[in-house]
């Protein structure tokens, strides 16, 4: 990209040379996230996040070290790694063949058993759905409701969830209903042809314990999700739609979450699908010579499980 609020296209660029402290990475896959088009939007760059031109989107990765900086001593060349690569300034991004990466972002060496396309599905979404649920401190019988059930976030969020012993109402179309089903959801409502404060006051009138909320705007979750809470209940928006000061008012706990990730999480992560109490969502490929459509998939407002781009290199 040569400026913010563009299309990525696919081009011929120098192959990024790692800085002190920086590894270089062959990208084997790429996993796509709502947070590469808001940078792409320039978001970001609204908060003063830097940039540079022309701009390399993506973050989350799997690939082969091919050559360190200096003071380098966390990777090697040959490794195998996965994990968020954030960038001290955005441009050398994964949607590519080669990028670099600082060596203390959320990087980790990627198991044999775990293959380069699973493991760029995971980490942005798969680490935002364990750290939301350890801050709403989800037990074994309480009752979650999760909007946005069967996207990237919502398919490790709910898997966990339910592992947690609670009981979990999704929401999702009617064709992803048994998506949702086989990831462990108790409930499922099609907040397409229902009205989801409805139907969950109606089935749980007594109030719930909890909400992950992954796509409502400020007026709907005030207005109708956050009153579906018993007193002493939790949300979670990631989408920083809740007024925390004014939900406490109710006796509501809430919080606008923005994931920050460490290696140990992505650790984390390919050890609970290694032990197979969590398996990687449903996953879409996309070449990267197709970049444009796997953009315009991503902004579509509706992906079912993970979207990832793969370099196609051996």
């Amino acid at each position: 990209m040569d400026s913010f609020g563009t299309s990525p296209e696919l081009r011929e660029l120098p192959v990024p040379a790692p800085g002190p402290g920086e590894i270089q990475i062959k990208v084997r896959a790429a996993g796509v996230n709502p947070l590469d088009w808001k940078i792409a939007d320039g978001q970001l760059a609204e908060s003063g996040a830097p940039a540079t031109f022309p701009l390399t989107l993506g973050i989350d990765v799997a690939g082969q070290v091919t050559a360190v900086g200096t003071g380098v001593e966390a990777f090697s060349p040959g490794d195998e790694v996965f994990g968020m690569a954030w960038p001290r300034t955005f441009g050398h991004g994964s949607f590519a063949e080669y990028m670099t990466a600082p060596q203390d972002t959320a990087l980790a060496l990627r198991p044999r058993d775990l293959d380069p396309v699973s493991a760029a599905a995971l980490p942005m979404t798969g680490g935002t759905a364990l750290a939301t649920l350890d801050w709403l401190e989800i037990k074994e019988g309480e009752t979650l409701l999760i909007i946005g059930a069967t996207g990237g976030v919502g398919s490790y969020a709910v898997q966990q969830a339910a592992a947690r012993g609670a009981h979990v109402i999704a929401t999702a179309s009617a064709d992803d209903h048994p998506y949702a089903r086989s990831l462990g959801a108790a409930e499922v409502i099609d907040h397409r042809t229902a009205d989801v404060a409805d139907a969950v006051a109606a089935a749980h009138p007594d109030g719930i314990d909890a909400v992950l909320d992954l796509a409502n705007d400020r007026d709907t979750l005030a207005g109708r999700i956050a009153p579906l809470l018993r007193k002493g209940g939790r949300l979670v928006s990631t989408v920083f739609a809740a007024d925390p000061e004014a939900l406490a008012a109710h006796g509501v706990t809430a919080v606008n979450f923005f994931y920050r990730a460490a290696s140990g999480d992505m650790t984390r992560l390919a050890g609970l699908v290694a032990s197979g109490d969590l398996r990687v969502a449903e996953t879409t490929a996309y070449p990267l010579t197709q970049i444009t459509d796997a953009h315009t998939a991503s902004t579509s407002g509706h992906v079912r499980g993970k979207l990832v781009i793969t370099a196609n290199q051996a």
